[in-house]
């Protein structure tokens, strides 16, 4: 099992190269991060290459699929996206899909969000970058209400009907677990069908053995199957977060 970690919400306003060489100094050396276009991403790239970093994915501008009036920027960006995983190194990108929209009912905008996908197809093998849809929960993170995609049933039914290997799903335990439950289930009979996995401790979204769920146990069984995907460690820390992360990839990077 691969582990990254996201530098993003484990060091909240933290210079992104200094985040990179504070896990560096403890041989952590695969990270991710969220959106690209806000970034120096020539800065981020020569901190990669000087510390011998790895970078598992970043995630899609935000532009919505389930619109079908803004397919075109939703391609452009997803365009954009893959470039810029392109230049760090990625194959991966995780992809938020866009918000319920008025006047559409759920059946039009998940029409749009696969003619979007499948529009997505020709960019995504021109740059061999998979895009990984991402459920998210509109239970509890209220910046997140009305975002359509929110259960990984239809993720996985979305990417089933699709049918190709660089569309798959990004599965965050933390958003399945408070939208369905059984998460580790859930993940194992479609392990085929995910390209990221993402872990916080639910709920509260802090540190893994802050809460309802048992990490060992989790993670344990993604070492069971033949996934090769990266498990990405996407928590907010009440405290510093290094000497967790130290144990958790002692405990569980297999490499």
């Amino acid at each position: 099992m691969k582990i990254s970690f996201n530098i993003e919400s484990l060091f909240q306003d933290q210079d992104p190269c200094e985040a990179m060489r504070i896990l560096h100094e403890k041989e952590l050396n695969i990270v991710e991060f969220w959106s690209p276009h806000d970034k120096d991403l020539q800065r981020i790239k020569e901190t990669k290459e000087e510390l011998g970093i790895d970078i598992a994915c970043i995630v899609v501008k935000p532009e919505s699929f389930v619109d079908p009036s803004n397919r075109e920027k939703a391609l452009e960006a997803l365009k954009e996206t893959a470039k810029a995983a392109n230049y760090l190194g990625s194959k991966l990108m995780v992809h938020m899909v866009g918000f319920e929209v008025d006047g559409l009912t759920r059946q039009e905008m998940r029409k749009s969000l696969v003619e979007g996908l499948k529009e997505s197809i020709p960019i995504l093998e021109e740059h061999n970058v998979t895009t990984a849809i991402e459920p998210l929960n509109i239970k509890v993170d209220a910046e997140l209400s009305g975002y359509y995609l929110n259960t990984s049933e239809e993720a996985f039914d979305i990417v089933k009907e699709i049918n190709h290997p660089l569309v798959k799903v990004c599965y965050d335990i933390y958003h399945v677990q408070i939208m369905e439950g059984h998460v580790t289930s859930r993940m194992i009979n479609n392990i085929d069908h995910i390209a990221h996995i993402q872990a916080a401790g639910t709920p509260g979204r802090h540190e893994l053995f802050i809460g309802e769920l048992n990490y060992d146990n989790i993670f344990d069984a993604i070492k069971q199957t033949d996934y090769s995907g990266y498990v990405g460690i996407e928590y907010f820390p009440i405290h510093n977060p290094v000497e967790d992360l130290v144990q958790i990839h002692q405990k569980h990077h297999t490499g």
